[in-house]
């Protein structure tokens, strides 16, 4: 047989394949991620509202990060809010605090046992960019990688033998490390009835590409042609990577995270999304832009909390092809609402001092505790605003901002040892001026939700501050699921 015919023979082989597999796999489409779940990078929280805006706006599917460490069954709502609304819903995992290859695994397998009985729209990302979860990127190390990989497919397959698992290569995801490593050689594991890797049908490939990088992750705005002139091939190299991974093992391939800062030149962003979107679909290959929300202060972000889709709508309309038929919807601005990254976000003027109170949230979870020290020479506050220093600042986009005409609702959830008053205020980001402060709330000792209500009446906010005074001296004050939700009239 000639090395044409071979190649038509395999050819077949592969799309017969592929069209077996398919009763496994679930629609991807116009897919989106929604950067609302804590990881080592502090977000706003999953909301509803999210699915809802963007699957008006023409989306297909969504995905967001898992926590090692977490409970799986904290990830149920979100699961099942985009499941419900009829969206494919890919989990990855965000492993920056794994605790070894068997608590990697073990987690996975866990997971996989919750979530056994769920749909094929639901699909298991395993890692997502291992060098960001602490992997070194030495040779050595990628192979470590691949063989923790395996080892969570063999676990997942216990209980859930035709679900679709994406694997990517080590390093941050880039495509190179598809094709290097997402490979027989080095995904080698073997499945109780023999099988491995060439025969899971239901295996995909996954990539990111952020190229070019200058431009992509540049802290000013830049033009694309001044980073590379030729940056068209630059992506074409890329996804070419991609779809030479997919024909080589007869697999799909999946690119889980593309995508650029927004204040780069709008016509060269739609110029980069419109051809983005072409050349995926010359090559099969599958898409899920990034990102949807993060929070306010994040330059990837397409929905902000105050203005929804109001200033990035040409912008969705170039990924979807669909104007989004919901602006916007409430949605929480509180960074770190809920403390899972301990105190992060979270400032203080001296007068207190911040901690975690474990099992004394909501339903149990991670509170905040504020120890208050002195009632002088100032008053004892805790706040949240854009901080200049912030890793990820961008002048022009802040976390905090209020809308004219907004109102909002403020609540939180408190209790403290002896009953004590505290006051929430809103200010500009350096409280000056202060724009409202709430009349003495107080505080009783089991834990209740407190609620409270502000109509800005005044020119909108860019950056705003969101602060509490607390009014007692040495009193110990706990804290949880802070909100600041406006609504438009």
């Amino acid at each position: 047989m000639n090395k044409i015919a071979v190649l038509t023979a395999l050819s077949s082989i592969l799309g017969l394949a592929s069209s077996q597999a398919s009763e496994h796999w679930p629609e991807i489409g116009q897919g989106i991620n929604l950067d609302f779940s804590t990881t080592e990078v502090n977000k706003i929280g999953y909301d509803p509202a999210y699915y809802d805006v963007f699957k008006a706006a023409g989306f297909d599917s969504v995905r967001f990060f898992v926590k090692q460490g977490i409970d799986p069954m904290h990830y149920r709502d979100a699961i099942d809010g985009a499941i419900n609304r009829g969206l494919t819903v890919v989990i990855t995992g965000f492993t920056g605090r794994t605790h070894g290859k068997q608590s990697f695994v073990d987690y996975w397998r866990n997971f996989a046992q919750l979530y056994a009985m769920y749909p094929k729209e639901l699909v298991f990302e395993i890692m997502n960019e291992p060098r960001m979860a602490g992997h070194p990127v030495e040779h050595k190390y990628n192979v470590e990688v691949m063989d923790w990989l395996g080892s969570a497919v063999v676990a997942i397959r216990e209980t859930n033998p035709t679900r679709v698992i994406a694997i990517g290569g080590p390093h941050n995801n880039h495509a190179d490390m598809l094709v290097e490593y997402a490979t027989p050689e080095f995904l080698n594991y073997r499945l109780p009835d023999g099988t491995g890797f060439e025969e899971d049908e239901n295996i995909w490939g996954i990539f990111h590409c952020y190229n070019p990088q200058g431009w992509s992750h540049t802290h000013e705005t830049k033009s694309v042609v001044d980073v590379n002139p030729e940056w068209k091939k630059e992506l074409t190299d890329v996804l070419d990577l991609g779809h030479q991974w997919a024909k080589t093992h007869g697999k799909k391939v999946l690119l889980s995270e593309w995508g650029t800062k927004l204040p780069n030149h709008r016509h060269e962003v739609l110029e980069y999304f419109s051809f983005m979107k072409k050349e995926m679909a010359k090559r099969d290959i599958d898409w899920m832009y990034y990102c949807g929300v993060f929070n306010n202060a994040w330059t990837f972000a397409l929905y902000n909390s105050e203005y929804g889709f109001e200033k990035t709508t040409d912008l969705v309309e170039a990924l979807t092809g669909e104007t989004p038929k919901i602006m916007t919807l409430p949605t929480n601005q509180i960074n770190n609402s809920a403390f899972m990254m301990d105190t992060e976000h979270w400032y203080t003027n001296g007068h207190v001092t911040l901690g975690t109170a474990d099992g004394q949230g909501v339903d149990g979870s991670t509170a905040l505790r504020c120890m208050v020290m002195f009632v002088w020479p100032e008053e004892p506050v805790i706040y949240q605003q854009t901080k200049p220093e912030w890793r990820f600042y961008s002048d022009g986009f802040y976390m905090l901002q209020l809308r004219e005409g907004n109102t909002y609702n403020i609540s939180f959830y408190a209790k403290t040892t002896y009953k004590t008053k505290l006051r929430v205020q809103l200010g500009d980001a350096e409280n000056d001026p202060i724009l409202w402060t709430s009349d003495p709330v107080e505080i009783d000792t089991e834990l209740q939700k407190y609620e409270l209500t502000y109509l800005h009446d005044k020119p909108s906010v860019d950056n705003a501050r969101f602060s509490i005074i607390f009014s007692d001296r040495h009193s110990e004050v706990i804290l949880d699921e802070i909100k600041l939700v406006g609504s438009r009239p």
